[in-house]
């Protein structure tokens, strides 16, 4: 009896973990925008300029084998600060080729969190919003520093 009752168990999660895989929920709706910046661009890459907001991540200390997270994300007039474990890469406006959304996928859900990867002229920096607490709001003071014509609505 016990062995049925466990094997009734396991089918039941199966059937329900099976549907959840194939029909899962949705998330909400993120106003998730692209930043298209020229090779001439004449931003100046030598000043950081004024401190403009600081986002912060709900973690203090980041494992070094977790590359695409920090732990606080600075945003300058000219710049972006990103730290992480008493470490800080700089990453200049000039430097920047484009600023690319993404939606993160949870285990079952769709669209659960949102990030962006900052494509630059060497390599790319991904920042997620499971790990900064308040990126949609860096996000908006930051497109809000360019002409509305070099962002797109996605």
């Amino acid at each position: 009896m016990n062995k049925i009752l466990f094997l009734g168990v396991l089918i039941l999660f199966g059937l329900v973990f099976l549907y959840l895989m194939f029909n899962p929920p949705r998330a909400k709706k993120y106003n998730l925008k692209r930043l298209n910046l020229n090779d001439d661009n004449n931003l100046n890459s030598e000043i950081l300029g004024k401190e403009l907001f600081v986002a912060k991540s709900n973690r203090k200390f980041i494992l070094p084998t977790e590359f695409d997270l920090w732990t606080e994300i600075v945003l300058f007039e000219h710049c972006i600060v990103f730290k992480r474990n008493n470490k800080e890469k700089k990453l200049y406006f000039s430097e920047i080729n484009e600023i690319e959304p993404m939606l993160i996928n949870s285990f079952f859900v769709k669209g659960k969190y949102f990030g962006y990867i900052f494509r630059c002229k060497d390599n790319s920096i991904i920042v997620k919003s499971n790990n900064i607490e308040d990126l949609e709001l860096f996000m908006e003071k930051l497109f809000d520093l360019f002409p509305k014509e070099m962002i797109r609505e996605i």
